[in-house]
C-alpha cells in the first residue's frame, strides 16, 4: 500500500487528571537518510582554498550550504540546512533561483515572485524585490526580470549594484517590450559580456543586450535575434549558452507528452543564429529524454568540453560521443540527472552536478563522479514497508530506494540507496511479501522486484528484475508522466499482487495486478473498455472476504469522464475478477488513503470532494456485515492527505497537520501535532515512529509523559486564538499562579507567575509548531493545553 500513515498521539485539550501521566512524542531523530533533489546550485571562493556551495532542494529545509577545502585532498565537509531558509520558514520548494554576491557572502535566493536577502549564519531572510520572474548576480552588479504591476503590461528589467556589505540598490530600469510567460533563461556572453534573455519554446525568442551586463543604463539597446535556434519538427528548445569564444548553443527535447518521439538535439551558429548545424545529443540509454538546465562550455587548446544536465561532451569536431558523468567511475550510484552543472570556482576541473541521489561533483573531464550528501535533509521519502518483527525495512524515495536491516536493534544498518537495473526515476512505492522478507517490489514508472533482499550475484546483476513496464504495448504509457502509486501483495494469497498507475497532463493510469507472484502481469480494467488508459487509481487494499481475496481500489475523480470516481471493490473468484463500484461516492469524490485496522475486518476510507466547500470525509467498511460509517474530517481548511487507526485512536494528515480522534468511541477530531508550514508528511509508518517527509526520515520514540500529575482538580480555563502567530490570550475560572510552556520533547520554554485569572501570554519568537501550556492554581489544581504557533 502506498502510504502507511500511523502516528500515536495524545488528544492535549484542556482537562484535569487524577494520577496520569501524558503521551507525547519525543522529539525526532533523523535516520542516516540523505539527499533528495536539488533545483539550483551556487559555488564561490571566499578563502585561498576553501568554496561554499548552496543548493536550494524541493524540500521544506529549502537551502543547505556545504564548505570545501580545494587542497590536495579535496575535503567535502556535511551540510547544513541555512537557518533562514529552513522547514521553519516557509518557503518549501518553491527556491527556483540563488545567487551569491561573493565579496559580501550574502545569498540571495528567488522564492514565489519575491528576492530574499540573507547571511550564512541569519535566522531571517529580507525580502527586498518583489513582482521577479528571474533574476542574475554578476559581480557587484544584479539584475532581475519583472512582472508590470499592470495586468497585461510588459514585463521590465531593473539593475543596480551591491555595496560590500550585500545591500541592492536598483538604479535603471526599462521595459522588455514582451511579457513572458514562463521566466526566460538569463545568460551573459564570456566573449562581449553582454547579458541575453531566452525565451524557450519550439520558436524561441532571444534578446541581446548592447552594453556589458555591469554598464547597462537605461538606454541600452534591445535586439531580438532573427534566428535563435534551428526550426526542427518536435524539438522544443529550453537551453542556451556561449562557448568563451561567443558561439552559441542551444539544447533541445521533445515534447514531454511524447517523451520518445525524437531524441535530444544540440544546436550551433558561428554567426549570431544566421546559420545553424545541428546533431542529437545520443547520449547512453534510451531515446529521449529531457535536457540540462544550463550549458558549461570550456575551451582547451586541443578541445572544447560541453556540460548539459546528464550529458557531456569532449569531442565537438564529431559531436557524436556524448557520455555521462562518470563513465569510467561513480560512487554509490551518484548519476547525474537533468538538473544545474556549476564549475568550482578553485578547481575547473571539478563540476558540480545535481543527481539521483541528491548533489555531487565530477573530476578528469566527468570520467569520475562523486557524491556529496552528507547533512542533505532533503529526501523526499514516499513509501516504508517493513516485516512483521521490524528487522527488515525499505524505504521509497524520489532519490532512489534504501535498506535498513537490524531495525528492531539499537544499531540499525541503513545501506546505501539503491537504483535497480541503474533507473533512477523517482522511487513512489514499495512492498514486501508478508511471508517472505527477501521478496520486495519498487515501483517509479516500471515495477521492479528481488527475491534476495537486493543482493547482488555478481556483474551486471544486482539482484533485481523489472517485471513490469507499462510503457510497453499493449498499454504504451508515457515514459516520463507515469508514475506506480502503490504497490500491495496480498497478505491471504502472495501470489496475488497489484500496482496501481496514475499519469500527469490529460493521460490516465490503471490498475495492473499478477497472479503468480510477480512474473505475469495483466491490467484489470475499472473504466474502460480497452487495455490501456483507465483510470488514475490512487490507492489498493486488499482485503480476504468469503474465502476470496478483495481488492479495494481508490481512484482519482474526473467529472468530464462517466464513472470515474469513489471506490472499486475487486473480488478474486476461480481467477477470475469481477469488478463494481463499492459505497456512496458522488462523481466529485476522490479516493486519498485507503487503510486497514489490525484485524482486517474493518476498511478506512479517506475521500476528498473539491466542490464549492470543500471536504474531506472518512468512510468506514464492516466487512463481516458490509454496512458502511460515514464521518466527518476535521472542520479546518486544507486538504487531507492520509488516515491510519492504532492504539485505539485514528490519525488524518492534513497539509502539515496531523488531527486525531478515538477511534471507537464517537468521532471527535483534535489537533495533534502540527509541523511547522510548508512541510510535506508523505508517510508515517509504525513501530517507534517513523516519519517520511519532504526532508527525510525521522524516528519519534513515544515519551512516557512530560510531567506526572496527582490528585488534580477540575478548572474551567481557555486559551484563545488557536493556532495563532504566537500571541495568546487566556482565561481561567481561578487565580493563575504559574504558566509553564513546554516543547514537546519536554524542555519548558517558559515559566511565568501571573497571579491573574486572565493573562496575555507571548510566544511570538517561539518557532513554529504545537507547544503544551500548562496552568498551575493556588489549590494545587493543574491543566494543561495544546497550542499551535502558525
Amino acid at each position: 500500500m502506498k502510504h502507511r500513515f500511523l502516528m500515536t498521539l495524545l488528544l492535549i485539550n484542556t482537562f484535569s487528571y487524577s494520577t496520569t501521566q501524558a503521551q507525547t512524542l519525543s522529539a525526532p531523530v533523523a535516520e542516516d537518510v540523505f539527499g533528495g533533489t536539488v533545483l539550483d546550485v551556487e559555488s564561490w571562493q571566499f578563502d585561498s582554498d576553501s568554496v561554499y556551495v548552496a543548493v536550494s532542494t524541493e524540500s521544506p529545509n529549502s537551502i543547505f550550504v556545504g564548505k570545501a577545502y580545494r587542497n590536495a585532498t579535496r575535503e567535502d565537509l556535511s551540510f547544513r540546512v541555512l537557518e533562514s531558509a529552513d522547514a521553519d520558514n516557509g518557503y518549501g520548494s518553491t527556491v527556483s533561483n540563488i545567487e551569491v554576491h561573493e565579496a559580501s557572502n550574502t545569498i540571495f535566493f528567488l522564492s514565489q515572485g519575491s528576492v530574499y536577502r540573507t547571511g550564512l549564519n541569519s535566522t531571517s531572510a529580507t525580502s527586498i524585490q518583489t513582482l521577479v520572474k528571474t533574476f542574475l548576480i554578476q559581480g557587484d552588479t544584479m539584475c532581475l526580470v519583472k512582472n508590470n504591476p499592470l495586468p497585461l503590461g510588459d514585463d521590465t528589467l531593473e539593475f543596480g549594484p551591491i555595496d560590500v556589505t550585500g545591500n541592492f540598490t536598483p538604479t535603471n530600469g526599462f521595459s522588455l517590450l514582451r511579457q513572458y510567460t514562463q521566466p526566460p533563461q538569463m545568460v551573459i556572453d564570456p566573449s562581449t559580456n553582454q547579458l541575453h534573455l531566452f525565451d524557450r519554446s519550439a520558436t524561441p525568442h532571444l534578446y541581446m543586450f548592447g552594453d556589458p551586463f555591469n554598464a547597462m543604463s537605461n538606454a541600452t539597446m534591445l535586439t531580438p535575434a532573427i534566428s535563435p535556434a534551428p526550426s526542427l519538427p518536435n524539438i522544443e528548445w529550453q537551453t542556451f549558452g556561449f562557448a568563451p569564444d561567443g558561439t552559441w548553443y542551444v539544447t533541445g527535447q521533445p515534447p514531454l507528452n511524447n517523451p520518445n518521439i525524437v531524441d535530444r538535439t544540440i544546436a550551433w551558429s558561428y554567426n549570431n543564429g544566421f546559420n545553424w548545424f545541428n546533431s542529437v545529443m545520443d547520449g547512453p540509454g534510451p531515446q529521449g529524454g529531457v535536457v540540462g538546465s544550463n550549458l558549461v562550455i570550456e575551451d582547451f587548446p586541443t578541445a572544447r568540453h560541453i556540460f548539459c544536465g546528464e550529458l557531456f561532451q569532449t569531442d565537438t569536431a564529431n559531436m557524436v560521443s556524448w557520455q555521462n558523468p562518470g563513465a569510467v567511475y561513480i560512487s554509490e550510484l551518484n548519476r547525474a540527472n537533468d538538473g544545474k552543472t556549476e564549475v568550482d570556482p578553485i578547481i575547473n576541473d571539478i563540476k558540480y552536478h545535481t543527481t539521483n541521489i541528491g548533489f555531487g561533483y565530477s573530476v578528469s573531464a566527468g570520467d569520475s563522479i562523486f557524491g556529496w550528501n552528507d547533512g542533505l535533509e532533503a529526501v523526499q521519502v514516499n513509501d516504508i514497508d517493513m516485516n512483521t518483527d521490524f528487522s527488515i525495512g525499505w524505504v521509497a524515495s524520489k532519490s532512489g530506494i534504501r535498506k535498513v536491516e537490524d531495525y528492531n536493534t539499537p544499531t540499525p544498518i541503513w545501506a546505501s540507496p539503491i537504483f535497480p537495473n541503474f533507473d533512477g526515476a523517482p522511487y513512489e512505492a514499495v512492498a514486501m511479501d508478508p511471508t517472505n522478507d527477501q521478496k520486495v517490489f519498487v515501483g517509479n514508472q516500471r515495477v521492479y522486484m528481488t527475491t534476495n533482499g537486493g543482493v547482488s550475484t555478481g556483474p551486471g546483476n544486482d539482484g533485481w528484475n523489472k517485471v513490469f513496464s507499462p510503457e510497453m504495448p499493449p498499454y504504451n504509457f508515457n515514459s516520463i508522466n507515469a508514475k506506480c502509486q502503490a504497490i500491495e501483495v496480498s497478505p491471504d494469497d502472495p501470489n496475488v499482487v497489484m500496482a496501481v498507475y496514475s499519469i500527469a497532463f490529460n493521460d490516465k493510469g490503471g490498475l495492473f495486478y499478477s497472479l503468480d507472484g510477480g512474473a505475469n502481469w495483466d491490467q484489470l480494467l475499472l473504466n474502460a473498455t480497452a487495455l490501456g488508459q483507465d483510470l488514475d487509481v490512487t490507492d489498493i487494499e486488499f482485503a480476504f472476504e468469503g474465502g476470496n481475496v478483495v481488492a479495494y481500489v481508490g481512484v482519482e475523480a474526473d467529472v468530464l469522464t462517466s464513472g470515474a470516481y469513489g471506490l472499486f471493490r475487486a473480488e478474486l473468484a476461480g481467477g477470475v475478477w469481477s469488478v463494481a463500484h463499492d459505497g456512496r461516492y458522488g462523481a466529485t469524490d476522490a479516493i486519498i488513503d485507503l487503510e486497514m485496522n489490525a484485524t482486517r475486518d474493518t476498511l478506512i476510507v479517506l475521500n476528498f470532494d473539491p466542490g464549492l466547500l470543500p471536504v474531506n470525509n472518512v468512510q468506514l467498511k464492516d466487512l463481516n456485515t458490509n454496512t458502511w460509517v460515514s464521518i466527518p474530517g476535521p472542520s479546518a481548511s486544507g486538504t487531507a492527505t492520509a488516515i491510519t487507526i492504532g492504539d485505539g485512536y485514528a490519525f488524518l494528515a492534513m497539509d502539515e497537520r496531523v488531527y486525531t480522534s478515538p477511534f471507537t468511541g464517537p468521532f471527535s477530531w483534535s489537533l495533534g501535532y502540527a509541523y511547522p508550514v510548508g512541510t510535506e508528511i508523505n508517510v508515517l509508518f509504525y513501530d517507534e515512529l517513523l516519519v517520511g517527509t519532504g526532508t527525510g526520515l525521522y524516528a519519534h520514540d513515544l515519551d512516557a509523559g512530560l510531567v506526572g500529575l496527582t490528585d488534580q482538580q477540575a478548572v474551567d480555563a481557555s486559551i484563545y486564538p488557536n493556532p495563532s502567530t504566537g500571541e495568546f490570550t487566556i482565561e481561567s475560572s481561578e487565580l493563575i499562579s504559574e504558566i509553564r510552556v513546554y516543547e514537546l520533547s519536554g524542555r519548558i520554554i517558559i515559566n511565568e507567575a501571573p497571579k491573574a485569572s486572565k493573562y496575555v501570554l507571548n510566544l511570538t519568537d517561539a518557532v513554529s509548531g504545537m507547544y503544551i501550556i500548562e496552568l498551575m492554581y493556588a489549590p494545587g489544581s493543574v491543566s494543561r493545553s495544546s497550542v499551535v504557533i502558525e
